[in-house]
């Protein structure tokens, strides 16, 4: 039960649990300084009882005396019974010395006060009894009750009054702390909006100084972290932009050289067979195709490097493309490698990716390729075959491209997706290992993700999902 109240109240706004505790403390202390003050008042009424029991005592008996005397109980028993009509007086008696004895009682009216009440302060009736002496001589006994009732009544509806005086106290109480709060809080439900407006991209987002002091210092701390974020980002996007600038015009300066690298071993490959001397030359030749080799795969990384730096950035209309359409076309330029391999690609009914079509069409050429490359099957008897699906998942698009190659281990599945990593594997020589960053760049550009599992027919599967979006 504790831990189920604690739970509740945790999910209680500030301004809830505010007012509860505010509500709780000031009917805690009325209730307690109401109890007190009822205390009080049954005490005194006790005492006054005392009092009152005493001074009924010492006043009876000379009422009774002459006609106790004279022996007129017709005249007693007539004045015992009007002098119970009074509030307090219960029971009257007289007991003459023979044993004799003239009686009166009030009738009892309903209490107002509940028993427990009565019971709680104890208001309870009292006796007391005195002799009746005339000339020196004991003539009896007189005899008197008096009852708390009245007494008990009267702080019973002081206690209603009282409460009903508290209640209407805890309202305005409740109210006016309400008021307060709903006006102080205020700026938090601000706060709050621009916080959402930020963590949106609205850099730029203030809010206007407002509240308690120390709301409005708040808020001028939460102003200040937004400009100093905004200087950061804006600083740190500069900074982005340099350094792309400069790989861009790095990679353009670099593929140069290594263009007229292979183009200058192609011209002295043809000039080394002018000579008949040279023709025999196995080492020069073997230098000449590693010259070659190195410096297409070194165009190669170039040209992926270019692809990497710009696999951030649309190079379209980002909106809702067929990916259908796109995929047939990128297996129909496959299709002459398809063709030396053997190998085949079942392409199931595909979701619509919203993503602009020449990334979408990259990002399936590249995990095609990374298929192709790296799925292999062990058996060489067995021709390597892709499988490609996919389905619609809430607001997004899964997709799935699956090799029945020798899979990739758990501990190398999130390494690949890192620049220049590669996989050792049979026809993975001349990859750039730069493939998987550009589709995780391509994928996390629209805030979505990619990952590779086994599958359990044998083989990798690689899959990634894109989230709906506005046209853009």
């Amino acid at each position: 039960m504790y831990r189920r109240g604690a739970a509740l109240w945790d999910r209680l706004s500030f301004g809830a649990r505010m007012l509860a505790t505010a509500s709780a403390t000031l009917f805690l202390a009325g209730a307690l300084l109401l109890g007190v003050s009822v205390r009080q008042e049954a005490a005194d009424a006790r005492s006054d009882l005392v009092a009152t029991l005493g001074d009924e005592l010492r006043t009876l008996p000379p009422l009774l005396a002459e006609v106790v005397v004279v022996g007129d109980y017709a005249s007693l028993r007539q004045i015992l019974d009007r002098y119970v009509e009074r509030e307090q007086i219960a029971t009257a008696e007289f007991i003459d010395d023979s044993g004799k004895s003239v009686g009166s009682a009030d009738r009892p009216l309903p209490s107002l006060a509940p028993r427990w009440f009565v019971a709680a302060l104890r208001f309870h009736d009292i006796s007391g009894t005195t002799h009746l002496r005339v000339g020196g001589r004991d003539y009896g006994v007189i005899a008197i009750t008096l009852t708390a009732q009245a007494q008990a009544d009267r702080t019973w509806l002081h206690l209603l009054d009282r409460t009903g005086l508290l209640l209407l106290a805890a309202t305005f109480g409740f109210l006016a702390v309400w008021t307060v709060l709903r006006a102080g809080l205020a700026p938090l439900g601000q706060l709050e909006a621009g916080a959402d407006a930020i963590a949106g991209g609205s850099w730029e987002t203030r809010l206007a100084v407002a509240g308690s002091p120390e709301l409005r210092h708040l808020i001028s701390a939460f102003n200040r972290m937004a400009a100093a974020t905004q200087a950061a980002l804006e600083q740190q996007r500069q900074s982005n932009a340099d350094l792309t600038r400069f790989a861009e015009v790095s990679a353009h300066h670099l593929m140069e050289p290594t263009r007229r690298l292979g183009s200058y071993a192609q011209r002295l490959r043809s000039r080394l067979a002018a000579l008949p001397q040279a023709c025999d030359d196995a080492e020069a030749g073997a230098a000449l195709d590693v010259l070659e080799r190195d410096a297409a795969r070194l165009r190669g990384m170039v040209r992926d490097i270019q692809l990497y730096l710009a696999a951030g950035e649309a190079r379209g209309a980002v909106q809702a493309e067929s990916a259908d359409e796109v995929l047939a076309a990128v297996v129909a330029r496959l299709s002459p490698r398809l063709r030396t391999l053997g190998a085949k690609i079942d392409c199931a009914p595909l979701p619509p990716a919203v993503l602009d079509r020449p990334r979408l069409a990259d990002l399936f050429a590249i995990l095609l390729d990374n298929a192709l490359t790296y799925g292999h099957p062990a058996d060489p008897g067995v021709a390597p075959q892709i499988r490609v699906g996919g389905e619609r998942d809430g607001k997004l698009s899964r997709y799935r491209i699956c090799d029945n190659g020798p899979g990739v281990a758990g501990q190398y599945r999130e390494r690949v997706f890192e620049i220049f990593e590669r996989l050792a594997a049979p026809g993975g020589e001349n990859g750039s290992g730069i493939g998987l960053s550009i589709a995780r760049r391509i994928v996390e550009s629209r805030h979505g993700r990619i990952w590779i599992a086994g599958d359990p027919q044998g083989g990798a599967v690689v899959t990634f999902e894109l989230p709906d979006g506005e046209e853009t």
